[in-house]
């Protein structure tokens, strides 16, 4: 069994897992969860259980992942036994993929390729379910590659940009 502290939103959480090829059992601040898993693409997972289907983009961050899950991005980070937050790497180091949440259609082009952003600002903003979402940065740096422009419709898991 793994057993990591983690941020999750700002909040300190104890979690606790063990994980086939096909299923995860979970124990997330007290509560256990059993559900199977599937990779549909390398930064791409199903989830499923308990009648609840999902499908989640993790993108890794120079601190933990970037979860998103029906258009919500939620930073998850990794604090080691010493209370810091786990670092791989300059954060300005890689270049990180923006993907596609889930299907919908680009309504907004809030930035530029080549433009400068900040961690969690808006990149486009998409429209899914008849609600607009805003798809941010993962990270500081430079717009490297912008792969959409507005009222393209995107499928989950489609390359939004890529953040360097």
């Amino acid at each position: 069994m793994k057993h990591r502290t983690a941020i999750i939103s700002g909040k300190e959480l104890d979690v606790s897992w063990t994980e086939t090829e096909n299923t995860v059992e979970a124990t997330v601040a007290g509560r256990t969860y059993k559900i199977e898993k599937r990779r549909l693409k390398p930064e791409l997972l199903w989830f499923g259980g308990d009648g609840i289907s999902v499908e989640i983009s993790v993108t890794p961050t120079d601190t933990g992942y970037d979860v998103s899950i029906h258009g919500n991005r939620i930073p998850v980070d990794f604090v080691d036994s010493g209370k810091k937050v786990r670092r791989q790497g300059p954060a300005s180091a890689g270049v990180a993929t923006v993907r596609a949440p889930m299907p919908g259609k680009i309504v907004r082009i809030l930035r530029a390729q080549g433009d400068e952003v900040e961690p969690n600002q808006g990149i486009v903003v998409m429209e899914a379910m008849k609600m607009q979402n805003e798809i941010r940065s993962p990270k500081r740096g430079k717009v490297a590659q912008l792969s959409v422009r507005e009222g393209d419709a995107v499928k989950l898991g489609d390359l939004i940009a890529q953040v360097e």
